[in-house]
């Protein structure tokens, strides 16, 4: 029968250990041709909650599916989020807001087995989502970044932060890291709750410009939709590792050599057509509205690298980047069978009978 995993089952079920090791096979997997994903879909529609609101605000409906022959598994990830942009003086920001009852989220990954299509497990996606974007981030500076980097200056405190933060110091033995974000109390808390997880000194600093100062890595966490960092940024040997396309500018991207995508995949944008006026010239709604002045698709791939198409650092005085532009659907089906199968292991989750979503009509 499948399992249902909620997001507690999931947290003492995963490591990023496990995470990257999965997501490793996976990327090697793609780069062959073997693994296979499709391009997140973005559906944005008009929402009732935007009545009383104060700038643009919709209905987000995200989808992504993607399938491992390693694994034998294949998963569709979906959310359903009511979303709203906010200048925040520095540019908008997009936040995705708990409007459910409780204040909660919807998100949810659904595993299939490759074998005979059946469905092993329903997992929140909070968690997973998590691990493999961090995991993600972790595999490119295990490849990317000098090996005897230490030192790591952190922008953004957010749900995001945490798991960069352990993935880092999977990839390499990180000592020191610099961590801001706007919020003085969240940067001082996250900071105190992740070095006591991690066991690395981590310490809250009081602007962006001090926290990439004189570090070997810099980490962007945030939800920023306009680019901050420039190449005034950028010192010799450093790696970048970006958790999305709109934070570090053109000019300081191109400065690094090799720049690696997380994929050429782009999302499948649709916004419906009564939403139109909450768009304007320097303002696109959709998931990131920034046009860029980069030819993604000359660069090369997460997976270009981890099978061997392309040399990952070559000398330590390269300055080297990795932009994790879009997830991708195989992620969930690669690190969501290392959740199913621990879970099955220990017994953890709760069974659910398959007949309540099998049918004996032809689909």
């Amino acid at each position: 029968m499948p399992l249902f995993l909620n997001n507690d089952d999931v947290d003492q079920l995963l490591t990023m250990k496990d995470t990257m090791e999965a997501l490793e096979i996976l990327y090697r997997e793609m780069g062959e041709g073997a693994a296979v994903t499709t391009p997140r879909s973005d559906v944005h529609s008009p929402t009732a909650a935007a009545q009383s609101a104060e700038g643009p605000m919709a209905h987000y409906l995200k989808s992504m599916s993607g399938a491992s022959p390693h694994f034998g598994t294949a998963a569709l990830r979906f959310s359903s989020d009511i979303v709203a942009w906010r200048d925040s003086g520095g540019g908008m920001r997009r936040e995705k807001l708990p409007m459910l009852p409780g204040n909660r989220w919807m998100g949810i990954v659904m595993l299939f087995s490759s074998a005979n299509g059946e469905l092993l497990a329903i997992m929140n996606d909070g968690v997973l989502q998590r691990f493999r974007v961090g995991g993600a981030n972790g595999v490119a500076t295990k490849y990317l970044a000098r090996q005897n980097a230490a030192t790591v200056g952190l922008i953004g405190s957010g749900w995001q932060a945490g798991t960069q933060v352990i993935s880092v110091c999977e990839a390499r033995r990180i000592k020191k890291i610099k961590v801001f974000s706007p919020t003085k109390a969240n940067r001082e808390k996250f900071a105190s709750e992740t070095s006591e997880r991690v066991g690395v000194e981590i310490v809250p600093v009081e602007s962006y410009q001090e926290a990439v100062k004189a570090v070997d890595i810099i980490i962007t966490s945030t939800n920023s939709r306009t680019p901050f960092l420039g190449k005034w940024a950028l010192a010799e040997g450093i790696h970048i590792s970006a958790m999305q396309r709109d934070e570090f500018d053109d000019e300081a991207l191109l400065t690094c050599k090799p720049l690696v995508l997380h994929t050429h995949a782009t999302e499948n944008n649709v916004t419906s057509s009564a939403l139109a006026h909450f768009e304007r010239s320097d303002f696109k709604l959709r998931d990131h509205p920034t046009d860029r002045a980069i030819d993604w698709k000359s660069l090369p791939t997460l997976p270009d690298l981890l099978s061997g198409k392309v040399k990952g650092r070559e000398s330590d005085s390269q300055i080297t980047g990795f932009v994790n532009n879009i997830g991708m659907g195989a992620q969930f089906a690669a690190v969501g069978k290392k959740v199913y199968d621990a879970a099955k292991a220990k017994g953890a989750g709760r069974e659910v009978p398959l007949d309540w979503f099998t049918q004996d009509v032809h689909p």
